[in-house]
């Protein structure tokens, strides 16, 4: 028997910098958490077990820009995923805006590397091709492997998620619940 993650904080920051690797891999931005935010993380409940700390780690990669993650994001994040606490519009609109900042800083950098120059012709299909792996992944993290369940997720038809599961290349597993 493994003792739930409340019960092993000392493996929290192991656990973030697994998941951060394996979130790199995948194309995401690299991200550090500060010794604030860690405490906070150490001091959290874990309700959702070590699938909570994944997606914390893939909504943190994929939504904020910031290079360093701060007490202040943890605290955000904590407080408005849980099911104790429905996500408001606000912050909804704070997640949108920080996608769209993201891609924003991500896209000026990508066009300076070309010097004044146009980058290759097909920038639309590969911005999409980079963004959807891990938008694949954190709706199947978020539906433990549930391919119908993502497809609602996402709003697209379950032949298609199948597709572009197979297409990109995805492994599809469940985690096995928690005992209560």
């Amino acid at each position: 028997r493994l003792p739930p993650l409340r019960e092993r904080v000392e493996d929290i920051p192991d656990l973030m910098r697994h998941f951060f690797t394996m979130v790199e891999k995948e194309g995401l931005p690299r991200k550090q958490i500060d010794a604030e935010a860690m405490d906070a993380l150490k001091r959290y409940r874990w309700p959702g077990n070590v699938r909570e700390l994944e997606n914390l780690v893939r909504r943190l990669s994929a939504l904020y820009p910031q290079d360093e993650i701060s007490a202040e994001i943890i605290s955000t994040e904590l407080n408005t995923t849980g099911t104790e606490t429905p996500v408001s519009a606000a912050a909804n609109d704070q997640i949108v805006m920080s996608l769209e900042l993201a891609t924003e800083r991500y896209l000026s950098r990508y066009f300076a590397t070309f010097n004044g120059a146009l980058p290759p012709a097909g920038l639309h299909q590969r911005i999409l091709d980079e963004i959807e792996k891990p938008l694949l992944h954190a709706a199947l993290a978020a539906t433990n492997g549930n391919q119908i369940k993502t497809a609602d997720l996402l709003g697209l038809n379950r032949n298609t998620v199948r597709k572009k599961i197979r297409d990109l290349g995805i492994a599809v597993y469940k985690m096995p619940r928690a005992p209560n």
